[in-house]
């Protein structure tokens, strides 16, 4: 589709056929009709280039346009740097792991720990640590040449300082610096590397690097400088490694390089944090277990013993001591029951705010991977993160309000309240199975109920103190072991290469201007070939043989006296008799006499009819010159005005009007009296006469054929001048009387339609169509005159193009 758009304003597409569809020509021969196929011809480099010259103008405006547009809106552009690091990342989830004593397998979690851990670099926490490191709450306004880290230095500011903005004055190192409000209110002065001080701030100030100069700055939110930190910061997962590239991006190349590697330090210092506090949580909880089940484990012995000494009893029997041990084990294992149920119902808590670590945690519990459905429910989530993750990450990544991400959000819903159920139902169990064990358990005590008072009680009492000093056991293990990983924990972020020097980033404003060149002429161009292909005018022979299928006889150059008369209106004539013999136009009108010799060496032309589409294309201008050249080459030739509704012809030649052809037809004169004889020699002119109120009737009687066959006994050729043919049916009428036709035709004014429309108008009466004419064809866009601008360039004025507003005019 797009080389039909470019090949039709060029004039290389041909129109589809219509079956048996054909047009007359020149010498008794047909052609295909308007419809038929025509060959088409390859496209040439001078094709294309003489569209662009046709619109030249668009092309520049186009191009300056453009190309100043990159420069305005560059010339104040702030330059952007950039600096880079490498950072190594161990899986954050073996930490964690460790420190609720639980092996993990990571191929079985299906997470990416290494993207989780660099999303924290987007956090506002993260940059809010970053500006408070680096007193980022200060900084340097106006000209973004002035570099923070080189005017200012051991900086710091308080927690809410006043927000205002100040300015420093640099003077010769002998006189030192000031500091100021916008006032004018001097708050220090001194010597530089001093320290100066401010309403919640203060600095050592450095000495400018060239002549003495004001800096102004500003001291700022902690939220706004974290806002820059944050949009500035980006990271990139190396794939198939463990690896992620951080870059930073600002205007101040000394602070770019700070900033990153700041951001590493808070990165590697915050996941071993988050760690410490997990281990934290975990010991403290453990410690106040201990302390109670030591407290119970104290009172469960001081009772055994008072009982003893009180009721003198030893031992038991062998089967009260396997009662006894049953005991013990249920007791045990309700006891592990219990810290299950209450990890669990803490887990199911704060299941709406569960992410993935929390999802690490709770498949991390001993017995999950027992229960099918937790198991599942939990990998499905874990994996509906992944396929999260992998569509939002990176620079091609999609949008939070993508289909799909959304999509996958409505999943992890899902997967969240499938979870929750999952959790609720394995409570359910565990409930049971702890009832279960506690009715087990009072059955066994029943049975101890049988042996005498005393043995019973001894074994509850041992029971008891067994089971609370498992306990103990227990916890106190636990204890030592919370301890000893909470202070073995360390960093898993190391850093590979600290952050590089600043670099500029984008193009300057030479490659923008030159960019803004490129844009703007390819602009230029595309739009010179719109408008050409919105331009259906016939523009060339090349257009007319394609369009109508018709040969071009004549192509008469654009020349200013052909195309307005003395008072500069188209509407009078200008015949060659005003020209010199050696006028491209004269030329051109004796190659349309050849032409038109030679289409009647076949079939003999005698009668002529000339029209056009429409108004203003030339057709009289043509008739009148068609006619002089044909008498000048010696046969007797009669120029009839059949243009009843506005004749020309007879003021072009110095003529009365009347009588003229209406006269003839109505009977009022004969043909000898009102043909006006030898205006030029061989030349006569039968002007139009009065115009009458039905000038087709006129032309389509009998008196109008018995005239014809009067004028072709007397004359060796007769050119008729018609109207055109669109607007009204004359010279369609004419047309069949004819030998002839010829098809006038106003480069760059004339539409293709309109040309078409009027050959369908003439085949229908089968007139015959033997060419057409092109007029006003420029000599530069034309080779077909190359050779008389160069023989009679030096000689003439050459002839100006016509401007838009001339040919505006024109049309009117």
């Amino acid at each position: 589709m797009a080389i039909r758009y470019l090949c039709k304003p060029l004039g290389l597409l041909s129109l589809p056929a219509d079956k048996g569809q054909m047009i007359d020509v020149a010498g008794g021969g047909r052609l295909p009709g308007l419809r038929d196929q025509a060959p088409p011809r390859e496209i040439h480099l001078r094709d294309l280039w003489a569209v662009v010259m046709r619109h030249w103008k668009v092309v520049v405006f186009l191009t300056v346009v453009v190309a100043g547009g990159a420069y305005l809106s560059s010339r104040g552009a702030i330059p952007r740097y950039q600096s880079n690091l490498t950072v190594q990342m161990s899986s954050p989830k073996q930490v964690f792991a460790r420190a609720d004593d639980i092996d993990v397998d990571e191929l079985a979690l299906r997470t990416d720990p290494i993207l989780s851990e660099a999303l924290v670099l987007t956090t506002q926490p993260l940059a809010l640590r970053v500006v408070e490191a680096l007193a980022l709450q200060l900084e340097v306004e106006g000209d973004p040449t002035i570099q923070r880290q080189r005017v200012f230095s051991a900086i710091e500011v308080d927690s809410y300082p006043p927000y205002r903005t100040y300015e420093l004055e640099q003077h010769s190192p002998s006189r030192g610096f000031e500091l100021k409000t916008l006032d004018g209110e001097i708050i220090a002065a001194g010597r530089y590397y001093e320290l100066a001080s401010g309403p919640g701030f203060s600095f050592r100030p450095l000495p400018p690097e060239g002549s003495a100069r004001t800096v102004r700055f500003s001291i700022v939110r902690s939220e706004h400088a974290a806002g820059w930190v944050r949009a500035g910061l980006g990271y990139r997962v190396r794939e198939g490694t463990n690896a992620v590239d951080i870059s930073f991006t600002g205007s101040d190349p000394s602070l770019v390089p700070l900033v990153l590697n700041q951001a590493a330090l808070e990165l590697r210092e915050d996941g071993a944090a988050r760690a410490r506090a997990a281990a934290a949580r975990k010991r403290e909880y453990i410690a106040e277990q201990l302390v109670r089940a030591e407290e119970a484990a104290r009172e469960k012995l001081a009772e055994l013993q008072q009982f003893k000494e009180d009721q003198r009893i030893t031992d038991l029997t062998a089967e009260e001591a396997s009662i006894v041990r049953s005991i013990s084990t249920f007791g045990q294992e309700r006891q592990r029951l219990l810290v299950r149920i209450t990890i669990l119902s803490e887990t199911l808590a704060g299941m709406d705010t569960l992410g993935i670590e929390g999802l690490n945690r709770l498949a991390a519990i001993q017995g999950t991977e027992s229960n099918p459905v937790l198991a599942f429910q939990i990998r499905r989530l874990l994996e509906l993160y992944e396929e999260r993750r992998r569509l939002t990450a990176g620079a091609l990544g999609l949008r939070e309000d993508n289909p799909q991400v959304q999509a996958v959000d409505q999943q992890i819903g899902a997967g969240h309240v499938a979870l929750r159920s999952a959790v609720d139902a394995e409570l359910q169990s565990l409930h049971r199975r702890e009832e279960a064990i506690t009715s087990e358990v009072a059955r066994l005590r029943q049975q101890l109920m049988a042996f005498p008072g005393k043995e019973t009680r001894i074994a509850q009492l041992q029971l008891e103190g067994s089971i609370v000093e498992d306990t103990y056991r227990y916890l106190l293990a636990q204890f030592q072991q919370a301890r000893m990983q909470e202070m073995t924990i360390a960093p898993y972020v190391s850093i590979l290469d600290g952050a590089s020097g600043a670099f500029r980033i984008g193009t300057n404003l030479r490659q923008k201007v030159l960019l803004g060149l490129l844009v703007g002429l390819l602009l230029g161009i595309g739009g010179a070939f719109f408008l050409e292909y919105l331009d259906q005018t016939i523009k060339s022979a090349a257009d007319i043989e394609r369009s109508i299928g018709t040969p071009v006889l004549g192509r008469i150059p654009l020349e200013s006296k052909l195309a307005a008369g003395s008072n500069g209106r188209r509407q009078e004539i200008v015949v060659l008799t005003h020209l010199s013999a050696d006028d491209p136009a004269v030329e051109a009108f004796r190659a349309l006499r050849t032409n038109v010799t030679f289409v009647g060496a076949e079939r003999p032309v005698q009668l002529i009819t000339v029209t056009s589409p429409g108004p203003g294309e030339g057709k009289s201008t043509t008739a009148a010159n068609l006619a002089l050249v044909l008498a000048q080459g010696g046969g007797s030739t009669l120029l009839v005005d059949g243009d009843l509704r506005r004749s020309l012809l007879h003021r072009t030649f110095g003529v009365l009007q009347e009588p003229g052809l209406t006269d003839v037809l109505i009977g009022q004169a004969r043909a000898r009296e009102a043909i006006r004889p030898e205006i030029q020699p061989h030349f006569d002119v039968l002007p139009a006469g009065a115009a009458p109120p039905n000038p087709a009737e006129l032309l389509s009687s009998d008196a109008m054929r018995r005239l014809i066959a009067e004028l072709r006994r007397d004359y060796e050729f007769i050119v008729m001048d018609t109207p055109p043919s669109l607007p009204v049916t004359d010279a369609v009428v004419l047309s069949a009387l004819a030998d002839a036709t010829i098809l006038v035709m106003r480069a760059g004014e004339t539409e293709e339609t309109a040309a078409q429309r009027a050959v369908e108008e003439l085949r229908r009466v089968r007139a015959r169509v033997a060419g057409a004419v092109l007029n006003g064809v420029s000599a530069r866009g034309d080779r077909y005159y190359t050779y008389y601008s160069r023989r009679y360039g030096p000689r003439r004025r050459r002839a100006p193009t016509r401007s838009l507003r001339s040919r505006l005019l024109s049309s009117l």
